[in-house]
């Protein structure tokens, strides 16, 4: 097993360090998704550490994006999407607390939404 978590995060390395600002967004989406996936796992097998070190990877990650927004160019649309970014810290607060599973499945869909919408603009326009 270890072995494949070393594969993994090598590859992980090399895809950020070759990727453009847009691919990196959509890493860090992509990474959400997994830590919250790994705290609903730990949650559901009462692993409290695990728990707690998947949602703090996961507001960290949800962190970055909040940072990685333009503010001044965005608009509306920036403030809309820091407003939800810090929505999603709570409401992986609240999972951590509560241990609530259904907390992290709205995030989850929450940040699949974006990332779909993301992942959908077209190249030019990035």
């Amino acid at each position: 097993m270890r072995t494949s978590i070393k594969k993994y995060q090598n590859s992980f390395a090399e895809s950020v360090v070759d990727a453009d600002p847009h691919t990196l967004i959509s890493i860090i989406f992509k990474h959400i998704l997994i830590n919250v996936a790994i705290a609903k796992g730990a949650i559901s097998r009462k692993e409290i550490e695990n728990k707690g070190k998947a949602l703090i990877k996961s507001m960290a990650l949800v962190g970055e994006l909040q940072d990685s927004i333009d503010m001044e160019k965005g608009g509306e649309i920036s403030i809309n999407l820091f407003d939800l970014y810090q929505y999603i810290v709570g409401c992986l607060t609240d999972a951590n607390i509560e241990n609530n599973i259904d907390k992290l499945d709205e995030v989850a869909d929450l940040i699949l939404n974006i990332k779909e919408g993301w992942d959908a603009i077209p190249l030019d326009k990035r």
